[in-house]
């Protein structure tokens, strides 16, 4: 895979010699615009499950009739005209999930059950409907969450947004949503979707704040306003994948920080983002790692690369520790380079300050936005990593941290309501 994925890169460096990279942040739902077989944006329907709705039935009524790949097995095959970047690409994000999952992705033209990738659009029916059917992918939409976001949609999952408990975690203003999709904008129900995890804002299954127009959809916590639409890929959306075709492993190992025993490979743990080693209880291979002091200190980095531009992220990471039981401050107080997109598209800085080292923080690619420059972040979690992801030309951030004397173990322990991990609120 090591081999493949450098290919990739090589043959997308020739593609970006030859045509101009698309800088303009194309979402899901602007790509499929005009195509009538299409709900929520890019959800595919057949004719039979489009005239469901059209006869005024619920969108509830469709989602019963999706059903899971027999055996975790999932069939699949690329037209002959499939471009070879965007062929790469999937075949990026199948090895992301197939890694972290119990799911197994065989290439076949000829099984019963099958997926066919196609050119164009960026769509996929949920849940496998039987016979052939077609994941729509772009090179308008050629970022890795993407692609996953599309065959998480073709394993039988839905939005985040259309979850049953999304009024809790949402504003939505439907005045803003064009009359075609208003309907589509309805919650879920518990017999309609598994809610397996926490709602994740920055689930790479969530739409951005403007995909129909910005406003039409804002999170009640403001600071997660940019990391909708992110599309990185978070560990819930693998955990949510486990949880739905009931993954695991007859012995299950320690892990910790809340990594789970990796069904593809029961000897190692998947672990969250920010934290490696067999058991998650190290920072990651080439972390940089810093102590904090009682007094501020600081540190700049600079990540990415000249004249770069990829679907798949760059991922960097510091890792802060202090004395045992010690909360740990930072603060933002410069930062170049950075593009002000909806779902910090291109680039983005994560603190991971929450307690439950599973869920994606706020992400900050914007240094006008309230609350990201100069603004103390006290952190749950100590050690406190923090993410540093780009895809597109070079970044630069500057931050100050320090650990003061109020002792994480006077927080409450909690859980994320899902599991039994226990964390600091």
């Amino acid at each position: 895979m090591g081999l493949r994925l450098i290919l990739f890169f090589l043959i997308f460096c020739v593609f970006l010699t030859f045509e101009s990279p698309i800088l303009k942040h194309v979402n899901e739902v602007t790509i499929n615009e005009g195509r009538k077989d299409i709900i929520d944006g890019e959800i595919a329907v057949s004719e039979k499950q489009m005239n469901r709705v059209k006869e005024g039935r619920t969108k509830r009524q469709v989602t019963k009739t999706n059903r899971k790949w027999p055996n975790a097995t999932i069939f699949y095959y690329f037209e002959s005209t499939f471009r070879i970047t965007t062929r790469e690409l999937i075949v990026a994000a199948i090895y992301h999930i197939s890694s972290r999952t119990c799911i197994k992705f065989k290439e076949s033209s000829t099984a019963t059950n099958r997926i066919k990738f196609i050119n164009g659009d960026c769509a996929s029916y949920v849940g496998m409907n039987g016979g052939e059917q077609g994941i729509w992918f772009s090179s308008s939409c050629n970022v890795i969450g993407s692609a996953v976001h599309e065959i998480m949609h073709a394993l039988g999952i839905y939005h985040t947004q259309s979850r049953y408990d999304r009024d809790r975690f949402l504003t939505l203003n439907l005045s803003l949503v064009p009359e075609i999709y208003r309907a589509n904008m309805n919650e879920e129900s518990p017999k309609t979707t598994l809610n397996a995890v926490p709602y994740e804002y920055a689930s790479t299954l969530h739409y951005s704040a403007d995909s129909f127009d910005y406003g039409f959809m804002l999170p009640r916590e403001k600071l997660y306003t940019r990391a909708m639409g992110l599309r990185r890929v978070t560990f819930y959306d693998m955990v949510n994948i486990n949880a739905l075709y009931s993954c695991g492993c007859s012995k299950e190992m320690d892990c910790k920080n809340g990594g789970y025993s990796n069904p593809s490979n029961c000897s190692e743990c998947v672990c969250p983002e920010g934290f490696g080693g067999t058991l998650c209880d190290e920072s990651p291979p080439n972390s940089v790692h810093l102590t904090a002091a009682p007094k501020w200190k600081g540190y700049w980095i600079g990540f990415g690369y000249e004249d770069y531009f990829s679907p798949i992220f760059t991922i960097n990471l510091i890792f802060i520790t202090a004395p045992a039981d010690k909360t740990i401050q930072v603060q933002i107080t410069e930062m170049t380079g950075f593009s002000c997109t909806s779902g910090c598209y291109y680039d983005g800085i994560e603190i991971k300050v929450k307690g439950d080292p599973r869920i994606t923080n706020p992400v900050f690619c914007c240094k006008d936005d309230e609350g990201v420059m100069n603004t103390i972040h006290n952190s749950k979690q100590n050690p406190l990593p923090i993410v540093l992801f780009t895809r597109y030309y070079t970044n630069k951030v500057t931050i100050q941290y320090r650990y003061v004397d109020v002792p994480l173990s006077k927080n409450n322990l909690t859980t994320n309501g899902y599991d039994n991990f226990k964390y600091y609120e």
